[in-house]
């Protein structure tokens, strides 16, 4: 069988009609249709303009190219459900009809994110999660009232608009009162057709033990589905997970809950309450929401307003711990050469005080995606999750420098320390640190001097290194320039550990990106990180550096668990430890896939506006089977920067994983194009258009790999990807032997990735990976 079609039910799904990939600009009735904002298991969503009344209104279409009776029968149910709640705590349904043969059904338009999205960044304090489970439970206990039961209750299904009201969403498994009194009796009987006993209806992780065992569900079992959310609000973890699908479903029948993890910063009535929402048979849980309601209602007063629950805070909710963006320098220099200085005195700032444990600091990247603009402070710490903000500029003159800095509160905007730095340019070590130091203070954090960097020796050897990461932080050329200014910075002063950390960095992105031959720069990368280690034992980079050596150089998991844990422990703000760490160890060479996505998921909390912390969250979330969760990351990030190149790759594969084969095509082709054909991008497109049918065009791009390879070094992976979807699956076997016995980094990254599934199914490459020591699942 062609690979294409072995591969076709896994990666288009229920997805197939091309009429509602084009709908963008098209009119339904009387609504123009503006763009596709989602999808669910039943339909596709799309915000349009209500031409008649001018408002914006969601529309949802089935998403079956021809549906059958049952799926119009339950599109219709769901609609009906639906607008038999008129609540404030459930989406309003404005009309439903027909676009020729296609069902859709007009809601409200809704301004806001998911639960599951605000949960990315962690636990909410006690007060906001007992607040929104409330309001959650008002609008579940509207339907129960109607004797309609949701059975798909689950944070995809929750929306927290942006004035922070809770809309529950998604009744497509809605299962409502068969009383033959309120609907028609060819309704009753369509409903158990489609919600009878012995049918496994819902998102498995948020199933009661009822569902799991296919028996009937009930109210009871939307209390279990919210206590779940209610215990994931005040940990940021789910109480029952597994590695799979099947043994998260046996932990939500066989383990107890872990009530464990609340004690100590959950007060105990609110523990019970929980506890009884999970209670294993139904009869022992509260009967309804109205009475779960009732239970929350007791609370409110009974509790502090304040409660950490966990490390880590969602995002739209003010952080109760210290926290601190530093905005970049701006550049008094009137030399837009100095613009590298400022921003590396920046970063020094932040990498200075981002070791501190108990301090909440906003990483670089997010920091810096406000350079430039005029925004408010309130938007700055709304943005970032942080109670206070540093800006600064700095002056250079010769050998003469001045820094000013001041510290901002957000909630008040007041300023609550500033300082004047009228030094020498070699005392520039100095200010940081007494700039570190005084923020330390004021946020009454102690400050261990021990935690920082040794300052290199040199101004000029720092000025390199700012330099160096200036240029690599830009990415595409700028990697192999900072190189450079790397190794002068060494030449200079061969006593500096940061930018031996520095470099071991760059030459290993340089592996990973597949823009040099690992087995010249991995072996360079992972000296320069020995190095760095060895000058400095507390620098968090390094270890992080020799984390991604034993990952792509050595194939030794073990040693890069223990280094990217004790590049944490160092500095717990290190963003790329904790996104690698997650993709590289607990996905790709661990199979753990809960674990890689919390991970992943602590990262973008850490750094909310990078680029990579996405990219690599969406990776993790496509490598795990969730593809829809992985293309709403991307398309969120791309709507605000579009020519982030990386993340088209993910959102085509991830397109091509639901059957937006289009979708997908143009995804690959404007990443081809961004990237300046990386051969990354040709081989993924070449194997999306065998994929979609275009043969011709798939060996074009294999006949222009080929020709690159002859010339310079390219991935036998990356040559494997458009055999194998083309159905030469010994081509695409023989291939990986290749990479093994060349121990190709980028190996790793097939154990997981969809375009791969097929051939991990071939005995010759599970050996492979078994020599690898790998664990993963065909």
């Amino acid at each position: 069988m062609p690979y294409s079609a072995a591969l076709a039910p896994a990666l288009r799904g229920a997805y197939a009609s091309s009429k509602l990939n084009l709908m963008n600009g098209q009119s339904i009735a009387h609504y123009k249709v503006l763009k596709e904002i989602g999808a669910g298991g039943m339909g596709r969503v799309y915000l349009a303009e209500d031409t008649k009344l001018g408002r914006r209104v969601a529309i949802k279409l089935l998403l079956a190219a021809a549906p059958d009776e049952l799926q119009v029968a339950r599109f219709h149910r769901e609609a009906r459900a639906t607008a038999a709640l008129n609540h404030p705590n459930i989406v309003s349904i404005h009309e439903m009809g027909l676009d020729g043969d296609t069902p859709y059904v007009v809601m409200e338009w809704l301004d806001g994110q998911t639960l599951r999205q605000h949960l990315a960044g962690g636990a909410l304090r006690l007060d906001a999660a007992l607040a929104w489970t409330r309001e959650l439970v008002a609008g579940v206990a509207a339907a129960h009232d109607r004797g309609i039961c949701h059975r798909d209750l689950k944070p995809e299904n929750v929306f927290i608009t942006a004035d922070r009201r809770v809309k529950v969403l998604d009744f497509g498994l809605a299962q409502m009162r068969n009383d033959g009194a309120s609907r028609g009796q060819d309704d009753v009987a369509t409903a158990s057709v489609l919600t009878g006993p012995g049918v496994v209806l819902g998102t498995y992780a948020y199933m009661a033990p009822e569902q799991v065992r296919g028996e009937s569900a009930d109210l009871r079992s939307d209390v279990f589905a919210v206590g779940l959310m209610l215990f994931e609000l005040l940990t940021g973890t789910r109480p029952f997970r597994g590695g799979s699908p099947v043994e998260t479903m046996h932990a939500i029948l066989t383990h107890p809950t872990p009530l464990e993890r609340l004690h100590g910063t959950v007060p105990p009535a609110v523990v019970s309450v929980v506890e009884r929402c999970l209670a294993k048979r139904a009869v022992d849980r509260f009967a309804s929401a109205r009475e779960l309601a009732t239970a929350l209602a007791a609370l409110e007063g009974s509790t502090p307003p304040v409660a950490a629950a966990s490390t880590a805070t969602a995002a739209p909710i003010a952080s109760t711990r210290p926290s601190i963006a530093v905005l970049p320098f701006t550049n008094l220099s009137g030399d837009a050469e100095m613009e590298y200085f400022s921003d590396g005195v920046t970063e020094e700032v932040i990498n200075a005080i981002g070791q501190v444990k108990g301090l909440h600091v906003a990483a670089r990247t997010s920091s810096f995606s406000f350079k430039g603009r005029t925004v408010s402070i309130q938007e700055v710490g709304a943005a970032l999750n942080v109670t206070a903000v540093l800006e600064g500029s700095v002056r250079r003159s010769g050998q003469r420098l001045r820094i000013t800095t001041q510290l901002i509160d957000v909630a008040t905007g007041y300023h609550t320390w500033a300082e004047r730095y009228d030094r020498q340019l070699d005392d520039v070590f100095a200010i940081q640190e007494d700039i570190a130091a005084n923020i330390m203070r004021k946020l009454e954090v102690a400050f261990r001097t021990s935690a920082l960097a040794r300052p290199a020796a040199s101004i000029d050897a720092y000025d390199l290194y700012l330099k160096g990461r200036y240029l690599v932080e830009q990415r595409g050329d700028g990697l192999v320039k900072g190189l450079e200014f790397f190794k002068q910075a060494i030449a200079v002063d061969p006593t500096y550990a940061v930018a031996y950390a520095g470099l071991a960095e760059t030459l290993t992105v340089l592996a990973i990106y597949a823009l040099a031959p690992h087995g010249t720069v991995l072996p360079e990368a992972g000296a320069a990180a020995a190095k760095a280690l060895q000058l400095d034992p507390r620098l968090a980079e390094a270890h992080n550096a020799m984390a991604m050596v034993a990952v792509f150089r050595d194939w030794d998991w073990a040693k890069a668990c223990a280094e990217f844990d004790q590049a944490l422990e160092l500095n717990p703000n290190l963003v790329e430890a904790r996104f690698w760490k997650g993709l590289l160890y607990h996905q790709l060479s661990q199979g753990n896939m809960t674990e890689a996505i919390e991970d992943a998921s602590r990262a973008v909390a850490l750094d909310p506006l990078g680029m990579l912390p996405v990219y690599a969250l969406a990776m993790v979330l496509l490598n795990a089977g969730q593809p829809a969760a992985a293309i709403v990351r991307c398309e969120e990030r791309l709507d605000a920067s579009p020519s982030q190149f990386l993340l088209y790759r993910v959102l085509g594969v991830a397109c091509l994983c639901v059957g937006r084969g289009a979708d997908a095509i143009a995804a690959l082709e404007r990443g081809t194009e961004l990237s300046r054909r990386h051969t990354w991008f040709v081989s993924e497109l070449g194997a999306a258009y065998a994929i979609n049918g275009r043969p011709a065009d798939a060996e074009r791009l294999q006949e222009e790999l080929l020709a690159r390879a002859s010339l310079s070094w390219i991935s036998p992976i990356t040559l494997a990807a458009i055999p194998l979807a083309l159905g030469r699956v010994d081509e695409a076997v023989a291939l990986f032997e290749r990479a093994f016995a060349e121990h190709d980094p980028v190996l790793l990254t097939t154990t997981a990735w969809p375009l791969f599934s097929l051939v991990r199914k071939e005995i010759r490459v599970q050996r492979l990976f078994a020599d690898m020591h790998v664990r993963w699942t065909a």
